[in-house]
């Protein structure tokens, strides 16, 4: 902020804002036209891996914090009470708890009422959500040309998805009267919480207390009419408005840039390349989508492979963006990412869920969908458990089955097959210390955390699955429920040997064979057998029981012991044996894996060699043509210094207009017949006696030609 000017301050203007709000109806939240209406696109609720941290002082769960590296968080994700690892009322619900920054309403002098900070607000701070009417593209239509006629010259339109648009023209919040500025402190960008998608106004850079927060409404808003900006800064454009996206905006919005890995000064210099050529200018009018979106100056990018630390920026910007050329770009910069500790990070920001949504609404786009089955395939995969919650398995299966390029056929029939040799993971619980205890019976704040899963799972699971958890009586001696949260399935554990099954065990572990606690006959001793005094014809029949020493009791039950140990021995040798199948069966997939990818990028290279060939020809025919017009204009220009005074004297008889006419005339055709003789050559700074007499001939000759058509034309009249 230094090397800038200091920003205006507003703290001791009078505060409108009681005044201000009797200009609108206040709402709480958005409403919709219809339900279906700014969806997120998502399915099931996105979920992270954060855990919960309640701190007893603040009374708070600190989990999801602004530095706690939440996959949620860092993709505009909001986490969800009952969806989440992270426990209740964690500190990324900012919408939802409606944690706006302290502002106030004043009056300006020139832009009507203005929101400005009565805190300072750190950058990145949510400053205020962004509230209205949510309507569809027909409504949002009709409403322009509606408040266009009342003459309602301020702008309260806003894209929330390509058919939804938010109006906050007659119903909203306090976010409506954040006015425009060319050097704006703060950004409009949309967050997915729950089912919908949310637009909230976010600081830029530290506001200052007193400052008015602005945002650039030639990127994020729509309005009816064009008008004088009034913002004040040094790089003002003069005017907001007019269209969606005003010529003054740049060419991408804002986070879009950054996950494809461009920069300001490249949209900058782009602009300035293509502003002096009129045509070009209307075809980037033209090319402009409806999200703004510059789709020529997207194709011509040349996307690179993503780093690490930008891996959030590109999976935040996969889940949001709708416009076609965005998403092909953004899946090309995955297609490139070979780095195995990136693609791990982007399977963890959300990537199974994602690609899932873009293989559904893209799953005819054959080059798309090759390239995100070729991505699929080099994710790194231990469990089922993100490909089930993802639900992509069904997705890849509908394209598999529907596609007739062998490549996908033989992509998705790969992944599937390596997907169903996965098992659901769970974690079996940790009873051994006081945390795991506190887990098990209840999290510290209102809602079971992360650690919770153990013992005595959430009630709302085992009412889900009509299993009562806590009945373990009826389970032999060290065996324990608990419930998979992925699949709300009940499975068995035993403490104290760690291990875990689906099916319920019907016998205790063995444990090695025991012996009787004391010998039979010294019970005899104890407690003389008494008469029986049943009748014969009711006492059981067959052999009595035998009594076992306890050598004997030992010997047996060491027997069974080893019956035991050869049918575990026998089961790991059938288990070896059909895993060195399924070695030999991978190895198999992995050459056919390596060979189709080797032929993908074969191709890639084939249309990058193909594309550089049209690109060289396309420069040298450019350049031949600029040559040529070149030398044509240079003839030009030197011809007009003669021709007219060579024809002067016809100007009595044709007049001064027709004069002008036929000298225009004579300098075309002269000079098309010099550059056909010469292309290369440039014209000489002065011509000769011997060229200048052979164009007055060719002069005099054309003029009377002329004259005869002429004076016959005017015989006629």
């Amino acid at each position: 902020m230094s090397r800038e000017a200091s920003p205006v301050l507003f703290s001791d203007a009078p505060d409108k804002t009681a005044e201000a709000v009797t200009t609108f109806v206040p709402l709480a939240e958005c409403t919709y036209l219809t339900k279906q209406l700014g969806g997120s696109g998502q399915k099931e609720t996105m979920t992270c891996d954060c855990v919960e941290e309640w701190n007893e002082g603040k009374a708070q769960n600190l989990a999801c914090g602004e530095d706690s590296n939440c996959i949620n968080r860092a993709t505009s994700v909001e986490c969800v009470n009952g969806s989440c690892t992270c426990g209740q009322n964690c500190q990324n619900q900012r919408f939802q708890k409606k944690q706006y920054s302290s502002v106030k309403v004043i009056q300006t002098e020139k832009k009507g009422y203005g929101l400005v900070a009565q805190a300072d607000v750190p950058e990145g701070s949510f400053v205020y959500e962004y509230i209205g009417e949510v309507i569809d593209e027909k409504t949002f239509r009709a409403r322009m040309l509606d408040y266009d006629r009342r003459n309602l010259r301020h702008f309260y339109f806003m894209m929330l998805t390509k058919d939804a648009f938010i109006d906050a023209t007659e119903k909203g919040s306090l976010a409506r009267f954040c006015n425009h500025s060319c050097s704006p402190n703060a950004y409009v960008d949309k967050w997915v919480v729950g089912d919908k998608l949310r637009m909230g106004i976010f600081a830029r850079r530290r506001i200052l207390a007193g400052e008015e927060i602005t945002f650039d409404y030639n990127v994020d808003r729509y309005g009816a009419q064009q008008q004088p900006c009034y913002c004040g800064s040094p790089n003002c454009m003069g005017w907001i408005g007019g269209k969606t996206q005003t010529d003054a905006a740049l060419l991408l919005p804002d986070g879009i840039s950054d996950a494809l890995g461009v920069t300001r000064q490249q949209e900058k210099a782009w602009l300035k390349q293509h502003k002096n050529n009129k045509s070009k200018a209307d075809k980037d009018k033209n090319d402009k989508s409806d999200s703004g979106v510059n789709d020529e100056f997207v194709r011509s990018l040349e996307v690179e492979p993503v780093p690490l630390s930008d891996v959030n920026k590109v999976m935040g910007a996969l889940m949001k963006v709708e416009d076609d050329s965005l998403v092909s770009k953004l899946v090309e910069r995955l297609f490139l990412t070979e780095d195995a500790k990136v693609n791990t990070a982007i399977v963890r920001f959300h990537g199974y869920k994602t690609l899932s949504k873009i293989l559904k609404q893209y799953g005819t786009d054959d080059e798309l969908s090759l390239r995100i089955l070729s991505i699929l395939r080099r994710w790194p995969t231990m469990t089922r458990n993100k490909i089930e919650s993802s639900q992509i398995e069904d997705v890849v299966k509908q394209i598999s089955s529907t596609s007739e390029n062998q490549d996908i056929q033989n992509l998705a029939a790969g992944l599937l097959s390596d997907w169903s040799k996965l098992e659901m993971a769970y974690r079996i619980p940790k009873n051994n210390d006081a945390s795991a205890r506190e887990a098990s019976t209840g999290s510290m704040s209102p809602m079971l955390g992360r650690n919770a899963r153990s013992e005595s799972p959430r009630d709302n699971d085992a009412q889900a699955t009509g299993v009562d958890l806590d009945d373990d009586d009826d389970l032999p001696e060290g065996w324990q429920k608990a419930m998979d949260p992925n699949t709300n399935t009940v499975y068995y554990y035993h403490t104290g040997l760690g291990i875990s099954k689906w099916e319920r065990p019907s016998s205790a572990v063995p444990t090695g064979p025991k012996a009787p606690s004391a010998p039979q006959k010294h019970k005899k001793a104890e407690k003389p057998r008494s008469k029986d005094t049943r009748p014969k014809d009711v006492r059981p029949k067959g052999p009595r029981p035998r009594n076992f020493s306890e050598d004997e009791f030992t010997r047996l039950q060491e027997e069974k012991l080893q019956k035991q140990k050869e049918e575990q021995f026998n089961g790991v040798v059938e288990k070896q044996k059909l895993l060195q199948d399924l070695i030999l069966q991978s190895q198999r997939e992995v050459e056919e894996k390596k060979r189709l990818e080797e032929k993908l990028k074969q191709e890639k290279i084939e249309k990058y060699k193909e594309r550089r060939r049209k690109n060289e020809a396309a420069r040298s025919s450019s350049s031949s043509s600029s040559s040529k017009v070149s030398i044509e204009t240079l003839w030009t220009k030197t011809l007009a210094k003669y021709i007219p005074n060579m024809i002067k004297k016809y100007e009595a008889d044709i007049g001064h207009e027709n004069i002008k006419g036929c000298a225009r005339e004579l300098v075309k055709i002269l000079a098309g017949k010099e550059t056909k003789k010469a292309p290369d050559t440039k014209p000489p700074r002065e011509l000769d006696n011997a060229k200048l007499k052979k164009l007055k001939e060719f002069s005099k000759s054309f003029m009377e030609k002329f004259l005869v058509k002429y004076r016959a034309k005017r015989a006629k009249a």
